[in-house]
């Protein structure tokens, strides 16, 4: 059995070699579609035909019959000689293929009659030029078939050569049968036309369905590939990631064989992962926007934004994550707080450091306006003091203004 298997494939891929097909994309045309109905056909005939001519022609030498089983037999050799040529070009290869089919089916009415599969080969002819032949010639056969059969009603009217279909019909009896074969082969070729007609255009359709989804598909996978965003999806189940695009490769420092080894637990630090399965069995099926800790190869940690979705990639559960480092945002949020605090500091040194000395100079002018001949030296001394003390708190809070001015973004 295993021999037979062997030699099938061999016969398979020598049948697939003359009978080629340009492309696996051509597939979706309907001519490629005949092309392949073709090679099919020349595929199984050729055995099953070699089982039949073997048999036939045990029988007609048996009977004493010659030169019918050797004519059968160069027809075939001829025909099979057609079809494995490569140096003929296909179209002419399958045109004569159906003309010596023809020959065939033609010699089995004339010599053996309607006890031959003369009859049937000619509706199994025109059946098989219906599909691997383009519409406009599916209807040639009809004329043929229209021709062989004035063709022997006149050989059974006027008794041109003797035949047995002379000793079954008369020609009434003959343009009956010949009407019925006609109009069998009509009714035949019309729907095969028909249904090819719109195997075609459905065909037509999912080419161009697909063509748009792979533009679709293109489109999706550049703006994943090319954002400057760190993106990546993961597997909802285990983890795993599943694809990374280019800005996540250069934010992370791992490469992308490396992610697609690794789980998302792995881009954490280890004070963040309880939190993190925490947030992802709270959240399963929805959206999730936050901000959480990242840990690139090196060990540094970073603040990013997280805007996660749910996907499917090739039929599995996954979610899509859009990771933004919001580091200089956070840093600059701590400054604002920061700035706060110091303005509360200055506000705090204005109310109590400088009111303090402020107060002073307020209360020896005073003095001195009320007693303006008395010895105001300790007075001066103490004004004095008072302003140097005023001087060296504000020269301070100008410094730590200066210091902890908020610069631009």
């Amino acid at each position: 059995m295993g021999g037979v298997k062997l030699y099938w494939k061999k016969y398979r891929k020598a049948i697939e070699h003359v009978i080629p097909v340009e492309n696996q994309f051509t597939l979706f045309r309907i001519s490629s579609w005949r092309v392949i109905l073709f090679r099919n056909t020349v595929l199984y005939c050729i055995p099953v035909s070699l089982v039949g001519l073997v048999l036939f022609l045990i029988h007609e030498f048996m009977t004493g019959k010659v030169f019918f089983p050797v004519f059968m037999v160069i027809v075939v050799i001829m025909l099979m000689g057609f079809v494995i040529n490569r140096k003929i070009e296909l179209d002419y290869r399958m045109v004569i293929v159906v003309i010596l089919l023809y020959l065939i089916a033609l010699i089995y009415l004339i010599f053996v009659g309607s006890d031959g599969p003369g009859a049937l080969y000619l509706l199994i002819i025109t059946f098989f030029t219906a599909m691997i032949f383009p519409p406009k010639a599916t209807y040639i056969p009809l004329i043929i078939n229209t021709l062989i059969c004035i063709g022997i009603g006149l050989v059974i009217k006027f008794n041109i050569f003797p035949t047995p279909l002379s000793d079954t019909y008369d020609l009434t009896l003959w343009i009956a049968y010949s009407v019925n074969l006609i109009f069998v082969s009509f009714v035949s070729v019309l729907m095969i036309s028909s249904i090819l007609n719109g195997f075609e255009k459905t065909r037509i359709k999912e080419v161009m369905l697909l063509k748009k989804l792979d533009a679709s598909e293109r489109y999706y996978r550049n703006v994943f590939d090319s954002n400057p965003v760190p993106m990546y999806i993961f597997e909802l189940n285990t983890g795993n990631f599943l694809k990374v695009n280019d800005a996540a490769v250069k934010k992370y420092g791992y490469s992308k064989e490396e992610f697609l080894s690794m789980n998302i637990t792995k881009i954490r630090p280890t004070s963040e992962i309880s939190k993190l399965m925490d947030i992802f069995s709270t959240i399963k099926t929805r959206t999730y926007s936050g901000i959480l800790t990242h840990m690139n190869k090196e060990g540094h940690s970073f603040p990013v934004e997280i805007d996660t979705n749910i996907v499917s990639l090739d039929g599995v559960e996954a979610r899509l994550v859009l990771a933004t480092d919001v580091s200089k945002r956070v840093n600059y949020v701590r400054m604002i707080e920061k700035q706060n605090q110091d303005f509360k500091d200055i506000a705090w040194i204005q109310s109590h450091k400088v009111r303090a000395p402020l107060t002073n100079i307020m209360s020896l002018t005073e003095m001195m306006l009320q007693n303006p001949h008395g010895d105001h030296i300790d007075l001066l001394y103490m004004l004095k003091e008072s302003t140097t003390q005023l001087n060296e708190t504000i020269a301070s809070i100008v410094h730590q203004a200066e210091e902890n001015q908020i610069p631009p973004e």
